[in-house]
């Protein structure tokens, strides 16, 4: 049964804050990395449909050779490598039911090798910059 009518319950400040677990991280940052991934999806349609002006066209492409848009790259490398790996543990839990006692190191896997697979592909969309081919 509940308390009655009119008791109040105490609340002590150590739990009023919520202290997520993996399942809660994971969900915030698919979240983010989905808006980040359909973010992209929106810009890229719109450079893609400049190729009727030329000009602006090249423009727009010699601007994404900056090392700053080269570093944003990157992050979307890392957007899209997680959540596309997160979708897979997702679609594993959602299967495979007694997968969930091993969610937390999944999760870590799904980290690392986001991290690993970024780090491999940051290199290569860095390369000009590293090379010192863009920055001499």
């Amino acid at each position: 049964m509940g308390r009655p009518l009119g008791e109040e319950a105490q609340v002590s400040p150590k739990s009023t804050v919520y202290r997520g677990k993996s399942g809660q991280w994971a969900f915030v940052t698919h979240r983010v990395t989905g808006f980040l991934v359909f973010f992209f999806l929106l810009l890229h349609i719109v450079d893609v449909s400049l190729i009727a002006r030329p000009h602006l066209y090249d423009e727009v492409h010699e601007l994404y050779g900056n090392v700053m848009l080269r570093l944003f790259e990157v992050g979307l490398l890392f957007a899209l490598v997680y959540h596309s790996l997160n979708g897979l543990r997702i679609v594993m839990i959602d299967f495979f039911p007694g997968s969930i006692r091993s969610e937390k190191t999944v999760l870590w896997g799904v980290a690392v090798l986001s991290v690993l697979i970024t780090a491999a592909g940051g290199v290569v969309i860095m390369w000009p910059f590293i090379d010192g081919r863009i920055l001499s």
